[in-house]
C-alpha cells in the first residue's frame, strides 16, 4: 500500500472530526474487537501517560514528550486532532513517523476494517478515522516500545478510543464547556467523562480546575480507588513574559531552577505546572529524570498552532482557540506579549447554558492605558460557544475578518455576523482564509501606522488551513527566531 493509497483508505472511514452534527452515542465495541484482531497492542504499551482535559491537553502532551527526551528517554506520541500533517498524529521521539511506515501500519490493519467496499473477512469491523488512527498508534508504540508513550485523549475520556490503554499515570487539565451535547451542560458531568481514564491504584495529577470540576474529579478519585495528585504538588514561584515566550521559578521534588518556555502565553505557565507535576510522579520510578535535563527539553518545545508566531512583519500569530477557556487564555497573551498591554489578570469565564453566548466578566482595559490592537480572522465550528470564547477578545479587535473553515461543520457566516454584531466588534467576511490573508494583511498595514498583528483563531481546522496558506517554511518558524522582531 502506498502512502497515497493509505490515506485514501483512512479518508474513506467515517470522521467524526468533521461529519456535521454531533455524535449520538459512543461504544469502544468496535475499536475493540479491531484490537483483538491485531493481537491486542494496547496491553503491551509501556509507561504509558493518559492525558484528559478541555484546556491544555495538547501543550502538556508537548511538553511531556519535549522534557521526557530531553532527559534522554525515547518517547511515542499519539495526538489529535492534526494540524497540518495527519502524521503529526503519531510521533517518535518527537517527529512524525515516515510515511512509508504510516502507510505500512495502515495495510496492516486494513483487513480487519470494515468499508464501503465488501469486506475482505467476515471479521471486519466499521471503525471511525480516529479509532484507526488510535489503532496504529497503539500498535506501534506496542512494537517500538518507547520508554514512555504520551496519549492524548480524543473527546471525553471514559468512552474514548484512548482509554483502552492501561496508564502509568492520568493527567486531567483545566476542565472547561466543550463538547456540550456529548458530555453534558455542566461541569460536573463533564469531570465525569474525564475521570473515566482514572485507575485504580494509579495516580492520576489533576490541573488546575474550578471548584465545581475539582469536586467531581476528587469524588471520583476516591471512588476509582485513584490516587489524586494536585498539580500544586510543583511550586512556580514566579512567571514572566518575554518576547518569545516564558520564564518560570520552578520548585519540584526531583529538582528546582528557571524553566525557559518559547511558548506565548502565562495560560503555559499552568500546563508546565501540571506536566512538572506529572515528571514528579514519573521521578520517582526512574532516575533519569532530573529537573535540568527537563529543563533543557521544554527550552525546545514547538506546539503547532498555539500561539503560534509565522510571520514578523506584520507579526502574525495562529492559535487553536475554540472554546471560552481558550478565548481567555488568548485574551491573556495578547495582553501580556504586545505592545502597550494592561498588567491584569482577567477572571475566568463564567458557564453559559448551551447555545447563548454573552460578554460577562470581559474586563476593560485600565484607564489611559490603551490595548493593544490587532485585526482578527476568525472562523468556528457548529455547536460552539463563540459569543463567550470571543468575547474576551473584543477590547483587543481593531477589525474582525469572518471566514468558514473548510470543513462540513463549519459555523455559516450569518451565525458568525450576528455574535460580532452583538459584541460591536468591526467586520468584513472573506470567502476563504486565503482571501482572509490578503484582506487581514491590508487592513494590518492600512490600520496602523507600524501595522497592526494579525491574529488567526477559533478551531484546529481554520489553524491548519492558514498555516498552509502561508507555507510551510514560514509555519516551521520557531519563537526565538522572533527574538528581537518587536
Amino acid at each position: 500500500m502506498t502512502y497515497r493509497s493509505s490515506i485514501a483508505f483512512l479518508d474513506s472511514l467515517v470522521n467524526y472530526e468533521k461529519l456535521a452534527g454531533p455524535r449520538n452515542e459512543f461504544k469502544l465495541d468496535n475499536i475493540r474487537r479491531l484490537l483483538e484482531l491485531a493481537g491486542n497492542p494496547e496491553r503491551k504499551l509501556r509507561n504509558v501517560i493518559l492525558v484528559a482535559g478541555t484546556k491544555g491537553k495538547g501543550s502538556v502532551c508537548y511538553m511531556l514528550e519535549a522534557a521526557l527526551r530531553g532527559c534522554g528517554l525515547s518517547t511515542g506520541m499519539f495526538i489529535s486532532p492534526h494540524v497540518l500533517d495527519v502524521r503529526e498524529r503519531i510521533q517518535l521521539d518527537g517527529k512524525p513517523i515516515p510515511k512509508s511506515l504510516f502507510a505500512s501500519l495502515i495495510a496492516r490493519l486494513a483487513p480487519f476494517v470494515q468499508t464501503s467496499k465488501p469486506a475482505n473477512r467476515q471479521s471486519a469491523v466499521p471503525v471511525s478515522y480516529f479509532e484507526l488512527t488510535t489503532a496504529m498508534a497503539f500498535l506501534l508504540f506496542a512494537e517500538r516500545q518507547p520508554d514512555y508513550s504520551i496519549v492524548e485523549v480524543g473527546l471525553g475520556g471514559r468512552l474514548d478510543a484512548t482509554n483502552l490503554s492501561d496508564p502509568t499515570i492520568s493527567v486531567i487539565t483545566r476542565i472547561g464547556y466543550d463538547h456540550l451535547k456529548v458530555l453534558g451542560n455542566t461541569l460536573t458531568k463533564i469531570a465525569g467523562e474525564k475521570a473515566g481514564i482514572m485507575r485504580k491504584g494509579r495516580p492520576v495529577v489533576i490541573g488546575e480546575q474550578e471548584p465545581e470540576a475539582l469536586s467531581a474529579l476528587k469524588r471520583k478519585a476516591r471512588e476509582s480507588g485513584a490516587r489524586s495528585v494536585p498539580s500544586s504538588v510543583v511550586s512556580v514561584l514566579s512567571v514572566e513574559s518575554v518576547a518569545d515566550g516564558l520564564r518560570l521559578d520552578a520548585r519540584c521534588r526531583f529538582g528546582a531552577g528557571e524553566i525557559r518556555l518559547p511558548l506565548l502565553g502565562r495560560h503555559q505557565s499552568e500546563n508546565c505546572r501540571t506536566a512538572l507535576a506529572v515528571l514528579n510522579e514519573l521521578s520517582m520510578l526512574g532516575r533519569r529524570i532530573k529537573f535540568h535535563c527537563v529543563a533543557r527539553g521544554m527550552e525546545r518545545v514547538s506546539i503547532p498552532a498555539r500561539c503560534q508566531i509565522v510571520r514578523r512583519r506584520p507579526l502574525t500569530i495562529v492559535d487553536s482557540c475554540h472554546n471560552p477557556e481558550s478565548g481567555r487564555a488568548l485574551a491573556n497573551t495578547l495582553r501580556d506579549h504586545l505592545p502597550k498591554v494592561a498588567n491584569r489578570r482577567f477572571p475566568h469565564p463564567r458557564p453559559l447554558p448551551e447555545g447563548e453566548g454573552r460578554g460577562e466578566g470581559v474586563e476593560p482595559p485600565i484607564a489611559n492605558r490603551p490595548s493593544p490592537k490587532v485585526v482578527l480572522i476568525y472562523g468556528s465550528l457548529s455547536g460552539k460557544l463563540v459569543a463567550e470564547t470571543v468575547a474576551p477578545l473584543a477590547p483587543y479587535v481593531e477589525q474582525a475578518i469572518l471566514v468558514q473553515p473548510d470543513n462540513p461543520r463549519a459555523m455559516p457566516l450569518a451565525e458568525l455576523k450576528q455574535v460580532f454584531t452583538h459584541l460591536r466588534i468591526p467586520f468584513v467576511t472573506a470567502d476563504n482564509v486565503r482571501s482572509a490573508l490578503s484582506l487581514a494583511r491590508a487592513s494590518s498595514l492600512s490600520l496602523h501606522r507600524s501595522s497592526l498583528p494579525v491574529v488567526v483563531a477559533g478551531s484546529f481546522y481554520l489553524a491548519g488551513e492558514a498555516l498552509k496558506v502561508l507555507g510551510p517554511s514560514r509555519a516551521g518558524r520557531s519563537l526565538r527566531q522572533h527574538r528581537g522582531s518587536r
